[in-house]
């Protein structure tokens, strides 16, 4: 055991093997750039175990063919990698942590030269304190203190919000029912948010593109940076009617009534906003 162990060819093998670990964390950090992950009802603590086992495994599976070519590059590319999903998806700690572990036991117990490890943990170091830094400054100067949740049947029954609207509960699910907020030709949806500032607050009115949401066992992911604001003048803790319509010549209209005593006012949604890309930094 101990000679099949300390076979060359089986590290390089398992070395092989560990682009497994590395080839989901950047597909994972790609898909959180371009999608809101969003755990499935119950199913958040058997990702996080799952997760963390997998990252355990593969930690000791490195640490085995630490001297191996494929190996040490893995520890080099990983901590690229785990800098831009900490900034996609910061204070999502189930996410980051694990892989940031086992990208910084790597980089120190992989058998790379000496010299590229104090070249390369220059450079991140130096990566990781200005882009954090940049982080947070760009997100205090555009991301503002608004905080939105959008209303619909899976409201989290313990929140704030869910106590703000527990009188019109039923009527969010009536709202919000796919029947009645999705487009006559199934390419839009209609979203109700509630908007938390330090003001009064509201509800905006949006539409964002429908079907393009990717479901997995543990987690969806929602697509993100397009979305169209038809108003942005609902009042907190009501909620407004809305429902869709076409004109004459097919351009789909949006009806809301912010009230029961407001006006039905009407909205055309010829064409939507580029997607921005830049949402993770509290631009929008």
């Amino acid at each position: 055991m101990k000679e099949f162990l300390s076979n060359l060819w089986v590290k390089r093998a398992v070395g092989v093997f560990n682009l497994i670990y590395f080839a989901v964390i950047t597909l994972l950090t790609v898909a959180t750039f371009l999608y809101d992950l969003e755990f499935t009802e119950g199913q958040e603590q058997s990702f996080f175990t799952v997760y963390v086992a997998a990252s355990v495994i593969f930690l000791l599976l490195m640490i085995y063919s630490r001297d191996v070519f494929i190996t040490k590059m893995i520890s080099i590319l990983l901590v690229f990698v785990v800098f831009f999903m900490l900034v996609f998806n910061m204070y999502d700690w189930i996410l980051v942590v694990p892989p940031l572990v086992v990208a910084v036991v790597m980089f120190f117990v992989a058998g790379t030269h000496e010299t590229l490890k104090v070249v390369m943990g220059t450079i991140y170091l130096l990566m990781y304190v200005l882009g954090l830094v940049a982080y947070f400054v760009f997100n205090m100067l555009f991301g503002g203190t608004s905080t939105l949740t959008e209303l619909n049947a899976d409201l989290d029954r313990n929140s704030e919000v869910y106590s703000l609207y527990k009188d019109e509960y039923t009527k969010i699910c009536d709202v919000t029912r796919d029947q009645n907020v999705l487009s006559p030709d199934g390419e839009y949806k209609i979203v109700l948010y509630d908007v938390q500032n330090s003001d009064k607050g509201g509800v905006n009115i949006c539409v964002v593109p429908y079907g393009n949401d990717i479901k997995l066992r543990f987690f969806t992911l929602k697509e993100k940076g397009i979305k169209k604001t038809i108003s942005n003048k609902g009042i907190r803790g009501t909620v407004p009617d809305v429902g869709w319509t076409q004109d004459d010549d097919g351009t789909l209209v949006v009806l809301y009534k912010l009230s029961s005593t407001s006006e039905l006012k009407k909205t055309s949604v010829t064409v939507m906003p580029d997607k921005q890309y830049l949402e993770f930094l509290g631009i929008s």
